[in-house]
């Protein structure tokens, strides 16, 4: 039996399609701790895993006016984001938390990037990163993004980078890393919960990257929801999800009620469980059934298109049950995903800041009346359940470990 060390960021895209690797391999024998913020306790524990609550909080992610996803114009940016936000913050708390034990490997979040070799090379493990988005095929800061095309601040940006990594290497007791360390991809092994067919440049990746679809397991603290009427009144429906983050903008809601209260067709929204409506109540269609918080993998096996900010999570439920999506991609990753599903046909993109009543209306009518997107997201569906899931993810980490119980000092005497 493997002692397993899993440490997580707190967001729901992030933890979610970890839940099915946790479960497997805890029933194979291992032991897992798992490292988040205390809001996910339940979750991790009922798996069976061991919780351990780290200090930085979900408050400091979502109060901090500079932890708030935002549009990245340039790839330094989101370096530096990682190194001063979360690595600095961040890895002190764990290593705190974890003192003085031993473990046999570690699973750790691809957003934590550099900070997860940190943590191995502290523990002397094994490292395994869980990559919840697209794999960057090409290193962040390379190709186009040279920094002689770009201004003073860019330049500011990659000397506060190095500068950064160099102080924390000295803090940690670590080797300096470079540029390319730092932008490339973290991990002797990497788990990637999507497909290789779906990943962009897909075919350029080698074998550390391992492509397992997305970890689709039921969820237990899912709310009931009565599916079989989703159609007793309209033979079409539509899924409106902006995810956990972002689901509290009541303007984007009131476009909603304006553009669709007219369409045969119900509306399905899930509002966040924050997220007050008193204010627009009495704007709700007749066609609409909104609540805090719906049993997402149920209610997209039922529905014919799905309304998405475009989170790499959501994205991928979707189209593992074949459903196209209208895409709003917001910040972060999203317009990376979203790019890719209309390449490959399966959905369209809306332009957040050209958003009318009328083009909202038309993209969606033009999802539920062209059978092509279905279709399209069907082919990336196989993909997806082809890939393996979870079961095959906890296969290649076994493989990668030699297919038996580790531990600190017999990963000492290989080394």
């Amino acid at each position: 039996m493997a002692r397993v060390l899993v440490v997580m960021m707190p967001a729901e895209g992030h933890i979610n399609p970890s839940l099915g690797l946790i479960k497997e391999l805890i029933e194979s024998g291992d032991e897992v701790v798992y490292c988040c913020t205390e809001k996910y306790r339940t979750k991790i524990e009922a798996l069976g895993a061991q919780f351990k609550a780290y200090s930085f909080n979900e408050a400091t992610l979502l109060n901090n006016p500079n932890m708030k996803p935002f549009e990245i114009k340039h790839p330094y940016q989101f370096l530096y984001m990682i190194l001063k936000k979360i690595i600095q913050r961040f890895i002190p708390d764990v290593l705190n938390l974890i003192e003085n034990e031993t473990y046999d490997y570690i699973i750790f979040d691809s957003l934590i990037g550099w900070g997860g070799q940190i943590l191995g090379e502290k523990l002397g493990i094994p490292t395994i990163c869980s990559t919840s988005t697209f794999v960057f095929v090409e290193p962040l800061g390379s190709g186009s993004h040279n920094l002689k095309d770009y201004n003073e601040e860019v330049q500011e940006l990659y000397n506060g980078i190095m500068e950064m990594s160099q102080q924390l290497a000295s803090r940690f007791n670590v080797a300096a890393p470079s540029l390319a360390e730092l932008s490339g991809h973290p991990g002797q092994l990497k788990i990637v919960y999507t497909s290789r067919y779906f990943q962009p440049m897909g075919d350029k990746l080698d074998d550390s990257f391992v492509f397992t679809g997305p970890s689709i397991i039921p969820r237990k603290d899912a709310p009931a929801f009565a599916n079989e009427s989703l159609h007793a009144l309209y033979k079409q429906v539509v899924y409106i999800s902006m995810g956990t983050i972002l689901n509290k903008d009541l303007e984007f809601y009131k476009l909603c009620f304006t553009a669709f209260r007219d369409l045969p067709v119900q509306f399905i929204l899930s509002s966040g469980k924050d997220t007050d409506l008193e204010p627009i109540a009495e704007l709700i269609p007749d066609n609409f059934i909104i609540r805090p918080y719906v049993p997402q993998l149920e209610v997209l096996q039922c529905v014919d298109a799905f309304l998405t900010h475009a989170g790499m999570n959501s994205a991928s439920e979707a189209l593992y049950y074949n459903v196209p999506l209208i895409m709003l991609p917001l910040t972060s990753d999203q317009p990376r995903v979203a790019g890719r599903i209309q390449e490959l046909g399966a959905g369209v993109i809306l332009d957040k800041n050209n958003l009318t009543p009328d083009i909202l209306r038309t993209a969606v009518l033009e999802v539920l009346s062209n059978d092509s997107y279905r279709e399209h997201a069907g082919v990336i569906g196989n993909t997806l359940r082809d890939a393996g899931g979870y079961k095959r993810a906890a296969a290649a980490i076994k493989e990668f470990l030699g297919n038996r119980p580790l531990s600190a000092t017999t990963i000492s005497s290989l080394e």
